[in-house]
């Protein structure tokens, strides 16, 4: 399990084992202490750096893409009992540090998600989040309107895994068996929330939000591969979609190993939607 966690972790970090590379490269072939394979091992750098930033096959950004390709963006049905809001928005240290909400690339999950809540004022609201990302939806929610007392949210303050918060947030939303609830999550992020949730015998609607990514079957404009690959390199999402995209399948398959969810990716009951 140990190499599994290891194998991972430079996965997901490789793009910091790249720039690594190219940095330490760079400074020998500066101080003359070049050997005869940086070189090769500098090109070969070099050309995964550029993979890592443009929206190749298998590259982070075509990953966050079939990610968020995993479920349709539907209406929210009308007899919806309540909405799951998850965290993940703020850059905590940062918030901590000013004492206001400090809001990274993720934030549309959340004002997409008011926007919901204010076209289905019956709905009860369940935030899953930290501590500190919950009293700052909260302040942000009753500044737009919405009332408190629909909102219910995870108090504890050492959780801080998806998984513990989720967890969680299943013990406030109760019985789905007989009401629907939906999930409102950034769309890339949603096939691992939804498993997760599941794990715990919590059935709900997949409503993803917040896509990154362009290229989808929805797009209103269509886009050439070349198109796509231009602007891949110049909005710098790359490196970032590598770091994200491969975070999130590993955490889709740590969870069909450990045998909490039966398949690899979660499946939806057609019924309830």
């Amino acid at each position: 399990m140990i190499l599994v966690k290891a194998l991972w972790s430079l996965v997901i970090n490789l793009d910091l084992i790249v720039i690594a590379i190219l940095v330490l490269g760079a400074l020998r072939k500066w101080c003359n202490k070049a050997c005869s394979v940086q070189k090769s091992v500098m090109g070969a750098a070099a050309i995964l750096l550029v993979f890592m930033l443009g929206d190749f096959p298998f590259s982070g950004r075509d990953i966050l893409r079939r990610l968020e390709e995993q479920f349709p963006v539907l209406e929210v049905p009308h007899n919806t009992h309540g909405l799951v809001i998850t965290g993940g928005s703020l850059c905590l240290f940062e918030t901590e540090v000013k004492g206001t909400a400090v809001y990274h690339k993720t934030a549309g999950r959340l004002f997409d998600a008011l926007k919901v809540a204010h076209t289905h004022p019956n709905t009860e609201i369940v935030f899953a989040g930290s501590k500190l990302e919950s009293d700052e939806f909260l302040k942000l929610a009753t500044s737009l309107g919405v009332s408190k007392k629909r909102i219910r949210v995870v108090s504890d303050e050492q959780l801080h895994s998806l998984e513990a918060v989720a967890e969680e947030a299943t013990k406030l939303i109760g019985d789905t068996k007989h009401k629907k609830w939906v999930l409102i999550t950034s769309a890339f992020l949603m096939p691992r929330t939804l498993s997760i949730f599941q794990s715990n015998n919590c059935e709900l609607i997949p409503f993803p939000v917040d896509f990154h990514t362009i290229g989808h079957i929805h797009d209103k404009k269509s886009t050439n591969f070349f198109k796509k690959l231009i602007m891949s390199f110049q909005d710098r999402l790359g490196l970032i979609a590598w770091n994200i995209a491969w975070r999130e399948i590993a955490g889709l398959c740590n969870l069909r190993m450990s045998g909490k969810t039966k398949t690899l990716l979660p499946k939806i009951d057609a019924s309830k939607t």
